[in-house]
């Protein structure tokens, strides 16, 4: 039996995540409050909240979303 771990996504799917991870970006293009530490901030937190959410090890106890359930909306995790 061969289990197949890689997937190739649709190109419009690689268009639909530019497309919501650019809104941040662009939001602060036009209001003029953009730098290059918020972008590189901005970038550097989406990469790594997506790779924690991919490695299927928890960082962060589930025990505490459910003291603070908020943090579901700003954390990435498996669970």
């Amino acid at each position: 039996m061969v289990v197949v771990a890689a997937v190739i996504h649709p190109f419009a799917e690689h268009i639909a995540y530019f497309v919501l991870f650019a809104i941040p970006l662009y939001t602060t293009v036009i209001t003029r409050t953009a730098s290059i530490a918020s972008f590189a901030g901005y970038l550097a937190y989406i990469d790594f909240m997506n790779n924690m959410g991919h490695c299927n090890f928890e960082f962060i106890p589930t025990t505490l979303f459910s003291f603070f359930p908020f943090l579901k909306f700003l954390i990435y995790t498996p669970s």
